[in-house]
């Protein structure tokens, strides 16, 4: 078979079984990214192993093999006014790619699938190096659902807490006074909170958690402030990058998710974090180390979301930030939640978890190491399967 760079292929199924515990999908379907060793080997698009060309099939068109294809046709930009909205396109991933087609017409009005049924075509690859129009929007729809467990827990954010703007809020101010407060930064940025417990001159919406419920809010901004919930929050992202702004409709509707076990030393964490985040914007240059000590604790919060969201494919992966942070921390954390606003102590308490952080080769820090070889990957997956986390 002639195959080229892009083309949609699948492996040998005998070999498909021998590699696919290292995979973090389940279907037997790729794109090529590259030919190595003068063809005799082949990189796979995200797959980390190199593969023989020898055990590269082509994809029949079938409906079988050829079923988690779908077209994600490029659409010229509507016209928007200053006043308007961006209007969202959603597209069906489920739906399959020749079944699209239908939909989808060339200057003489022939849709798609009938100028395909002429050239009965027996491959996926054969239909790509014959329409190239059409091959460069096909996708393949890979499916985490095996990898993803229900997580006991999970709400609305609106079905706990009262989201409004901070205009509104405002206004009626003195109507909340009972009620504890999150802050919501109205854009979105990698590097940055989204949401605190102090007010800015960019807040742009409030949370509103009634009955003194300290710990949910914190909770709240623990999973907002993750890219995981930046990603949740966003209706797209440009270039994998985590940037744009919060719509008060995707605060409303976001589900924020939890696992009771580990949720303490999620609000632990994100207290800390946020009292780092205070002194590295005061003490920055004078400090160097409190910018990576909060990156750090930063990639940390975004690991132990994921987990708690995919934890089969950390468990594929052989390891565990969860249980890793809880076992090397909680003490210290369960402290400096306790110590409140106590400055000293915190100072202290911070040194503390600085040295249990590097105390053993197998802490927190070697888990984190792990995870970074991964954490691409993981983020990838999560933008593919939002819908379905």
């Amino acid at each position: 078979m002639n195959f080229k760079k892009n083309d949609i292929v699948r492996l040998r199924n005998e070999y498909f079984d021998k590699i696919k515990s290292k995979l973090f999908f389940p279907q037997n379907i790729f794109f090529i990214d590259k030919f190595l060793d003068d063809g005799k080997s082949v990189l796979l698009r995200n797959v980390d192993i190199t593969v023989p060309s020898s055990e590269i099939r082509p994809v029949k068109i079938d409906g079988e093999e050829d079923r988690f294809i779908y077209y994600d046709p490029v659409i010229a930009a509507d016209v928007v006014r200053s006043d308007e909205a961006i209007k969202c396109r959603h597209v069906d991933r489920d739906e399959y790619y020749l079944q699209k087609m239908k939909t989808c017409f060339d200057s003489k009005g022939r849709s798609y699938y009938d100028i395909l049924n002429e050239e009965h075509f027996v491959y996926v690859h054969e239909l790509q190096h014959s329409k190239p129009f059409i091959s460069r929007d096909l996708r393949i729809n890979y499916k985490l659902t095996p990898f993803i467990k229900p997580l006991p827990f999970k709400m609305k954010l609106e079905t706990g807490a009262m989201v409004m703007t901070y205009r509104k809020y405002l206004d009626t101010q003195h109507e909340w006074d009972n009620c504890i407060k999150v802050y919501i930064e109205k854009e979105i940025c990698q590097s940055k909170m989204v949401a605190t417990s102090i007010c800015t001159e960019k807040t742009a919406y409030v949370l509103l958690f009634e009955n003194d419920n300290h710990f949910d809010a914190k909770y709240a901004e623990f999973y907002i402030n993750s890219s995981i919930g930046k990603l949740f929050l966003l209706n797209k992202t440009t270039n994998g990058k985590l940037e744009g702004n919060v719509t008060i409709a995707n605060l409303r509707k976001l589900v924020i998710r939890w696992v009771n076990i580990y949720k303490e030393c999620c609000v632990y964490l994100e207290c800390l974090t946020q009292v780092i985040y205070v002194y590295e914007k005061r003490l920055g240059e004078k400090e160097p180390a409190l910018t990576g000590l909060l990156s750090f604790l930063s990639q940390v919060r975004d690991a132990m979301v994921m987990e708690m969201i995919m934890p089969d494919l950390f468990k594929r992966a052989n390891f565990s930030i969860l249980k890793k942070w809880k076992q090397d921390t909680d003490a210290i954390m369960l402290d400096f939640y306790l110590a409140e606003d106590a400055s000293d102590k915190q100072i202290e308490l911070i040194g503390k978890l600085i040295k249990a952080i590097g105390s053993t080769n197998d802490g927190i820090a070697n888990e984190m190491t792990k995870y970074r070889i991964y954490m691409l990957e993981f983020m990838r997956f999560a933008e593919q399967n939002k819908m379905d986390l």
